[in-house]
């Protein structure tokens, strides 16, 4: 499972949470078209369904108009190739594609993805890694399909050269319709304690033994009002209980311990009751307007009615047990563990919807954050529950209170583009040549 969603405008309206789902892939109909040049130098015309009844048939190539008599062929700028599924279009790009590609630092995602393939070698030779289907066919790739890549991506030094030659771009959605929409989470630091005493008053819970996957458990609530209490699954005792409600939501966190040192925790667990946005409530009640909500608003709201701040945590039922990440402790720069099971890169992370990527792979990101525009390489290494759909993701920002700033003001509009193996590519659009 993941580590959290964002304290975004999105999640504090929308009830984004920590809990992470994994949906099967869906398969798609057949390929309508397989397309066999290169993809800049393609042309082609959109596919209508390829499959099912009632379906349209796919119209018929349209002939390049013929030269003008003693004048050079005219220049015709290829159209990328696109294949229609249930889904929406799969469309494939070029690198020249992807806005500052080529003057990007890509190492870091290198880096990062050689630890992904101990992963991603895991899936059968003949069996998909995950993430969307196109009539049957993975378009993410097998275990095989990774082989290659992955080999290389041990000893490769030219980061560029090697994504661009083990890759192709592809984007989901096609060349229509809405941009992807972007929010953004991180790892914030608490206050915290070992033991009870003095400020230190809210637990943190570990999961329980008596928890059942589907079942629901108590909701907030009851576990706020002493359901666990007496069990000994208290492994933190934290100072703000306002603080300690935000991180359930991120799903991960450093507590901040008296003597200076920090604990790493992370997401090991929920109550399997659904999430309700406190911001959502706040609205209901009349108390704050929709417009421009956010985690500050709601603290500054709690600050000023104290006496009701327990009636507004409980409207939320769901609830987010942790374990504490020892193996992090040592080291403050590693990121806390996303839900493909290895620690987040600061700024080169993504939360998607596994129902259309698979994790580990590389993806391009391009939107205009709050501290300037985001153009660059990503793994996808996490998910969410609010992360729904093709056109979603979800940017990791990093650790502290910057990263948390520029997190919880995230809302925009970009593009996503995900990398292939290309023996995958060319198994749905035909060889490159």
């Amino acid at each position: 499972m993941r580590t959290r969603l964002a304290l975004l405008p999105l999640l504090v309206l929308l009830g984004a949470c920590a809990a992470r789902t994994v949906p099967a892939p869906v398969p798609g109909p057949a390929p309508a078209v397989v397309v066999g040049a290169k993809p800049s130098q393609i042309t082609t015309v959109p596919l209508g369904r390829s499959a099912g009844a009632g379906a349209a048939p796919a119209p018929a190539p349209v002939p390049a108009p013929a030269p003008v008599a003693q004048a050079p062929a005219p220049t015709v700028v290829a159209l990328e190739p696109e294949i229609d599924t249930p889904e929406g279009q799969v469309q494939a790009l070029s690198f020249d594609d992807l806005t500052g590609w080529a003057d990007g630092d890509h190492m870091p995602v290198l880096l990062a993805l050689r630890t992904a393939c101990d992963k991603l070698l895991d899936a059968p030779v003949d069996s998909s890694v995950g993430g969307h289907d196109v009539g049957g066919v993975p378009l993410f790739g097998t275990g095989g399909d990774w082989s290659a890549p992955c080999r290389a991506a041990t000893g490769a030094n030219d980061a560029t050269g090697y994504f661009e030659k083990h890759f192709a771009p592809v984007a989901l959605g096609g060349s229509e319709g809405p941009a992807a929409l972007f929010t953004a989470y991180y790892e914030p630091e608490l206050r915290g304690s070992r033991t009870r005493g003095g400020i230190y008053q809210h637990p943190l819970y570990a999961l329980p033994d008596d928890l059942r996957s589907g079942v629901p458990y108590f909701d907030r609530a009851a576990i706020d009002a002493g359901a666990l209490a007496g069990r000994g699954l208290e492994i933190f005792w934290l100072a703000d209980p306002v603080e300690s409600f935000f991180l359930h939501i991120q799903g991960s966190g450093r507590i901040r311990l008296p003597d200076g040192t920090v604990a790493r925790v992370g997401y090991a667990g929920k109550n399997n009751r659904a999430y309700k946005a406190v911001g959502k409530t706040l609205v209901e009640w009349n108390e704050l307007p929709l417009e421009g909500m956010s985690k500050r608003k709601i603290e500054d709201w709690v600050a000023a009615n104290p006496a009701r701040r327990d009636e507004l945590l409980g409207t939320n039922p769901s609830y987010v047990f942790f374990t504490e990440r020892e193996e992090l402790n040592a080291d403050p720069t590693l990121g806390p563990v996303g839900a493909f099971g290895q620690p987040l890169p600061s700024m080169r992370a993504v939360a998607i919807d596994r129902k259309y990527y698979a994790l580990g792979i590389p993806m391009w990101v391009d939107f205009a954050s709050p501290v300037g525009p985001v153009q660059r390489l990503t793994l996808a290494l996490d998910t969410g529950g609010a992360i729904k759909g093709s056109r979603r993701a979800d940017y990791f920002f990093g650790s502290g209170d910057a990263a948390g700033k520029a997190a919880g003001s995230t809302r925009v509009r970009g593009r996503l583009i995900a990398l292939t193996p290309r023996a995958a590519y060319e198994r749905v659009f035909g060889p490159i040549t």
